[in-house]
């Protein structure tokens, strides 16, 4: 119960940040996108309540993220576990997203973490889909000096599943 009420909270918030009245498209904003195609949304009148407000419905398979804006990722490998970031590529680009690089980080990072440019647009949402759309991404905090540069960064540690 408690799990189903924070991925309510979860969708809730993502809702919000995908709603801020803009066009999505910002200057300086990657133009990089993954070559499968974007799940979709549905939006439909909500039957409980007066508003002529939307939901929106949001599925949290692997193949059909929450939302259209899918920003490029770098994928870190902070375990001793080998070739563990390419594995993680090949997962997130099956699910839809595209990996500009991979690599190691030697950091005292305590759980799988994907990191975002806090002066990116979008760059929060975008995270926040992707952690819904893989649960093994623990936490989502804003980029800190000395991550390489991208819009997204994941910070894989042994806590992370290929599950």
């Amino acid at each position: 119960m408690v799990a189903g009420l924070g991925v309510a909270v979860l969708i809730v918030a993502i809702i919000a940040l995908r709603n801020p009245h803009t066009d999505g498209v910002h200057a300086g904003q990657p133009t990089t996108t993954p070559s499968s195609s974007h799940g979709s949304t549905s939006s439909h009148p909500s039957p409980t309540t007066s508003s002529s407000r939307p939901t929106t419905s949001v599925s949290n398979s692997p193949s059909t993220p929450a939302t259209d804006t899918k920003l490029p990722l770098v994928v870190l490998n902070n375990t001793t576990v080998q070739q563990l970031a390419q594995q993680a590529k090949a997962r997130f680009e099956a699910g839809g997203w595209t990996v500009t690089s991979v690599g190691n980080l030697t950091n005292d990072i305590v759980s799988t973490c994907a990191y975002y440019d806090p002066a990116m647009p979008g760059s929060r949402a975008a995270v926040l889909t992707l952690q819904l759309q893989y649960p093994t991404i623990k936490r989502v905090e804003p980029k800190f000096a000395g991550l390489p540069a991208g819009p997204i960064v994941v910070v894989l540690t042994p806590d992370y599943s290929t599950n």
